[in-house]
């Protein structure tokens, strides 16, 4: 209802004629028009919180789960696979539309002028079209095919179809690069991911190319040759400083809601056994940051690292006292902790991927090391000889003829918390090899995709049936069917 008042004083402050009366019915301490800035932070703030949100936040919590980065400590139910669909209307009904109404303000020729005191027009148009790219990949690799050239149309078409899933990369990838190239000089108010930086935000944007170039690498390799060239031309982050995070400020509605929500009030999740020991093999640095010591070792004047176990019944898990277990720690989940949308440390192994399969210049060792340096320094840890050590064990040194498995298991380290990418970057590799839960309800291996809302069979019957069969072949839909990308 508040985003229905909101979007009818945008269209009132443009629409408004006072004719002759102008100078007396215009109130000076009423604006006439909304600045779009308002809804440029009220769209990524939303995005944000549906992508990368635990729990009752968003749908990052199924990757982070899926992928066991965490693991449940009462409710088992996530952990356990025991439901298959989940909604996409708030995608599209909240932040996507926001963003697609800054484009309409932006090039509408009654409201381009008053709407840019909010910034450049292009570079509204050009934000708003990156950060809804993003979004559309995180959702088709969630998913699978959904609806994408036919969405947010408003009422002008309630049953979209559904793109397949090729067909949202290729135009992701061609809205990305329009996006870019029309960034000129100016910041844009309200852009909390950013901070108004249209260079850092084209740099995103072409990142963004590259992941979706590795992605592909399995089904489309000469796509992905295609457009990791493509990207690396363009320039992509170059160092942690360029880190694309959403920062939060402060506590109330500003505050990170992962911290409020799920680990501030409650002690639901853990950070996974399956981690932890992964870490602990490697003598990694990072589980200090990654977790909090237990409750019951603190107490006995010693610090120790113990995750939880993974995918249990609810009685064994709510066998094992609290205080015996780790949870993520406060670079995480810290009331201002940062919502991390991409790391410097991602872009360089998907270099480094790309270097290994001929598509772009560079060493894939040295990128590979720098990748896992960049993933340390990101945490504070600086030590050179101690980061060395680590990439050296023979567990971790890289090897050419070993590359996607290195590649993968460092990839799943260095993405703790980001569970979207985290769970899309395992199915593609396939590693580290994970054990499913053994007290599984619906498939006896980890999901592969999740399942339409309900409400499309009912409300967009023949397009949610046509989705399902051109991808599977059945009526049904499922958790372990794959995605296009993700072929055996």
């Amino acid at each position: 209802m508040n985003r229905i008042l909101f979007a009818c004083m945008v269209m009132l402050g443009f629409t408004a004629c006072t004719d002759d009366f102008e100078a007396i019915n215009t109130d000076p301490n009423s604006p006439v028009a909304v600045p779009s800035s308002y809804l440029i932070t009220q769209s990524e703030r939303a995005l944000v919180d549906r992508i990368l949100g635990e729990g009752f936040a968003g749908v990052g919590t199924f990757g982070s789960h899926y992928i066991q980065h965490l693991s449940q400590t009462q409710y088992t139910d996530v952990t356990r696979y025991d439901d298959i669909r989940t909604s996409f209307y708030g995608f599209y009904n909240g932040g996507l539309v926001d963003m697609e109404k800054v484009i309409e303000l932006n090039t509408d020729e009654a409201t381009k002028g008053p709407i840019s005191a909010s910034g450049p027009n292009a570079n509204q148009i050009a934000l708003a079209k990156i950060i809804q790219s993003w979004a559309f990949l995180s959702m088709t690799d969630f998913w699978g095919d959904i609806p994408y050239s036919e969405a947010l149309k408003g009422v002008e078409n309630l049953n979209p179809a559904y793109d397949t899933q090729e067909m949202i990369y290729r135009g992701v990838v061609a809205e990305l690069t329009a996006a870019g190239d029309m960034i000129i000089d100016g910041a844009v108010a309200g852009d909390i991911i950013f901070n108004g930086d249209m260079q850092l935000a084209r740099k995103f944007a072409n990142s963004l190319i590259l992941r979706a170039a590795t992605r592909v690498s399995d089904v489309a390799p000469d796509l992905g040759n295609e457009w990791a060239s493509l990207a690396v031309s363009r320039g992509l982050l170059e160092s942690n400083a360029d880190q694309i995070n959403l920062s939060y400020i402060g506590g109330g509605e500003f505050a990170n809601n992962t911290f409020y929500t799920d680990f501030l009030t409650r002690t639901d999740y853990a950070i996974s056994e399956p981690l932890v020991d992964f870490m602990a093999a490697q003598n990694d640095p990072r589980i200090p940051v990654y977790a909090q010591p237990t409750a019951a070792s603190v107490a006995a004047g010693t610090n120790e690292y113990v995750g939880m176990i993974y995918g249990v019944t609810e009685s064994e898990a709510g066998g094992i006292p609290v205080a015996d277990i780790s949870y993520p720690g406060l670079a995480f989940v810290g009331i201002n902790a940062p919502a991390v949308l991409m790391t410097y440390a991602e872009v360089l192994f998907n270099r480094a991927e790309a270097a290994q399969r001929g598509w772009i210049d560079g060493d894939a060792g040295t990128l590979y090391a720098e990748a896992i340096a960049a993933s340390m320094n990101q945490f504070g840890i600086t030590d050179a000889d101690a980061i060395t050590a680590y990439t050296e064990q023979d567990d971790v040194a890289y090897d050419s003829d070993n590359f996607e498995q290195l590649i993968g298991e460092q990839k799943w380290v260095s993405l703790f918390m980001q569970g979207m990418e985290a769970w899309s970057e395992w199915r593609r590799l396939g590693y580290p090899e994970l054990t499913p839960s053994t007290e599984a309800i619906l498939i006896n291996t980890i999901p592969t995709r999740r399942g339409y809302p309900d409400n499309e069979f009912s409300l967009n019957n023949a397009n949610y049936l046509e989705a399902l069969q051109r991808q599977f072949g059945t009526d049904e839909d499922k958790l372990d069917q794959r995605v296009w990308w993700d072929v055996d």
